[in-house]
């Protein structure tokens, strides 16, 4: 059991911490990112679920957006209970450029919030799409700066967010919630540096239209409960010639609504888990180290657990654990140094490097034991994939297909 304790920990150490100074390595590469002055007409979907209460400032953000092309924003109501619709209508009257979607009825083939992006760019046009949440705010030249990451072969631009803006940091939820996003925005930032197209924000993401087409729109990811931002953009990574970049400039920074408590944030993140439980459309490479991530964790959480009833393996254990949080504490400051938050640097991020393997560790296991997803569209979206790859599987083998259950009843 002691040797146990020592090799498994550092079996999954060894390449986590090559992945984590690729990160580093990668923050000290140029970013490819070519300017442009062209100004196409944009469209700003943001779908909405009850959202009476966020919505006014978001729209009070959108309308503050002075965009010197064509922009239109399209509100897509998803069958909401409460004013979100009325809000959207009000809000009409003072700015032209905003605009009511409404979702009726749900669609068996997409999740919920797929649906509702999907029918958003459908009833829009411009060249350009960019989508976010309900609960955002945007900073003054918000869309501007993205459009300028636009360069010829850009099919997307990931956008940065964050939840407090600098030196604004409350509470240690805060500042911990604050540092984790800007963990994951560093880590994405620095593999899209070396043209890894894995993983976005949908509270920040603007792609071509003729990209979108071409890809097929959402196809099959669309069924995902989940992690649609992460799989279109590998989606649309696989268009021959594509280039997606990130943009991190002040004005592109998105402000989402810091979580309001621990339970609330441990739920949140268990939702984001939980989508990697449906694995087929995600680039191997990128589901390789998000399972790299969450076994590493739960290895050296429970072996950091263990040193009080192992002595022996306290020394090999802690050592590890010390130097997973100095690489973290680096990496997360640099990045954090590189994008003007060097409020986050400090104490707080120490703290949040220390427990972020036990946080992981907890959010997996919950995950495992208790799915956070989203319940609509995730049942189908699994048994219809196996039912394409039974039905594959007959071709292949010239079987006479099974006859398929009519599932419009």
């Amino acid at each position: 059991m002691t040797t146990f304790l020592i090799v498994l920990p550092y079996a999954l150490a060894l390449p986590y911490v090559g992945l984590m100074v690729l990160v580093v390595v990668g923050l000290f590469r140029r970013d490819p990112v070519a300017r442009t002055d062209a100004r196409p007409s944009l469209s700003v979907v943001i779908p909405a679920h009850d959202e009476e209460a966020s919505l006014p400032g978001t729209l009070a953000s959108l309308s503050a957006q002075r965009y010197p092309g064509d922009a239109e924003f399209v509100i897509v109501d998803d069958r909401s209970r409460d004013r979100t619709a009325a809000i959207v209508r009000e809000a009409q009257a003072h700015d032209p450029r905003i605009r009511l979607v409404q979702v009726t009825e749900p669609d068996r083939r997409r999740a919920p919030k797929v649906n509702a992006v999907a029918h958003g760019i459908a009833a829009s046009s411009g060249e350009i799409v960019v989508t976010s949440d309900a609960d955002c705010r945007y900073p003054d030249g918000w869309l501007e700066g993205m459009v300028r990451h636009f360069a010829d072969d850009v099919v997307m631009v990931v956008g940065y967010v964050e939840t407090t803006r600098a030196h604004r940091v409350g509470s240690f939820l805060e500042r911990f919630e604050t540092i984790d996003w800007s963990s994951l925005m560093t880590v994405s930032r620095s593999l899209t540096r070396f043209g890894w197209k894995f993983a976005s924000s949908a509270n920040n993401q603007a792609y071509r239209r003729s990209a979108f087409e071409a890809a097929g729109g959402f196809g099959a990811i669309g069924r995902a409960p989940s992690g649609d931002e992460d799989l279109l953009t590998q989606r649309l990574g696989r268009l021959p010639g594509s280039r997606i970049v990130f943009a991190a400039t002040p004005e592109t920074r998105v402000l989402t609504h810091p979580i309001r408590s621990w339970g609330a944030l441990f739920r949140q993140r268990r939702r984001w888990v939980s989508r990697y439980h449906h694995p087929m459309h995600y680039h191997p490479g990128f589901l390789a180290s998000i399972g790299l991530l969450g076994f590493q964790s739960i290895a050296l959480a429970g072996a950091v657990l263990a040193t009080p009833f192992a002595p022996s393996v306290a020394p090999w254990t802690l050592g590890l654990w010390g130097a997973e949080i100095a690489l973290m504490t680096v990496g997360v400051g640099l990045g954090a140094a590189q994008v003007g938050r060097r409020d986050l640097i400090g104490p707080g991020l120490v703290a949040w490097a220390a427990l972020h393997p036990f946080f992981i560790a907890a959010i997996v296991i919950a995950s495992l034991a208790k799915s956070g997803e989203w319940r609509a569209g995730a049942d189908p979206y699994r048994r219809r994939w196996l039912q394409r790859r039974l039905r594959a599987w007959r071709r292949r083998l010239r079987l006479p297909a099974a006859p398929l259950r009519d599932e419009r009843r």
